[in-house]
């Protein structure tokens, strides 16, 4: 396997990295747009023509990521990406993928051609789009969500995202809908 995803890795080269647009060019992406100037950076031609209006819709997410696909499949991984913004891998053939290395790798290469940031962007402005602060909309929800009390506040939250440890079940639904969609604007209960 390992001689077969670094023979395809070759097939799925790499586009040169965009110069990166001045911040004033995504007006338009409003509080984003620093993020997609940031973006812009490192993107390759294609990501550049999505994010260089500053807007990026279901239609260029959606050819971004299949392209990102056909990348993976022509490297023997289909490359699964949820609504959700998650995504998971398996061997084309139906066998056992190659080691965690050769496939991030192939991930790697393939997203730097299509997707390094597009999905990132669209995911991030659909469940936030006015950039509010991220603490203080996720423990609204988890609030909303009877899942912590009023004790727990905004300077608990970041300490506990900043450790990665949270005195709740991170695997709850309630939990995964403020994590997703905390001002519950696109995903239905």
């Amino acid at each position: 396997m390992s001689v077969l995803v670094g023979a395809l890795l070759t097939a799925c080269s790499a586009e040169p990295e965009g110069q990166g647009l001045a911040h004033e060019s995504f007006a338009s992406a409003g509080p984003w747009a620093e993020e997609f100037a940031a973006s812009s950076e490192h993107a390759s031609e294609f990501e550049t023509a999505i994010l260089r209006d500053g807007v990026i819709t279901p239609a260029e997410l959606e050819e971004a990521q299949s392209r990102k696909r056909r990348c993976m499949l022509d490297a023997g991984i289909i490359w699964d990406i949820f609504d959700d913004g998650t995504s998971q891998a398996e061997a084309a053939d139906g066998g056992a993928l190659g080691p965690t290395d050769e496939v991030h790798a192939v991930l790697d290469r393939c997203a730097r051609r299509f997707d390094r940031s597009v999905t990132y962007l669209f995911n991030e402005i659909r469940r936030n789009p006015e950039r509010q602060d991220e603490a203080k909309i996720t423990v609204t929800c988890l609030r909303n969500a009877g899942v912590v009390g009023p004790e727990y506040d905004e300077l608990r939250w970041r300490a506990d995202d900043e450790e990665g440890t949270y005195p709740f079940d991170v695997y709850d639904a309630r939990v995964e809908e403020c994590r997703l969609d905390p001002l519950g604007l696109w995903r239905s209960p």
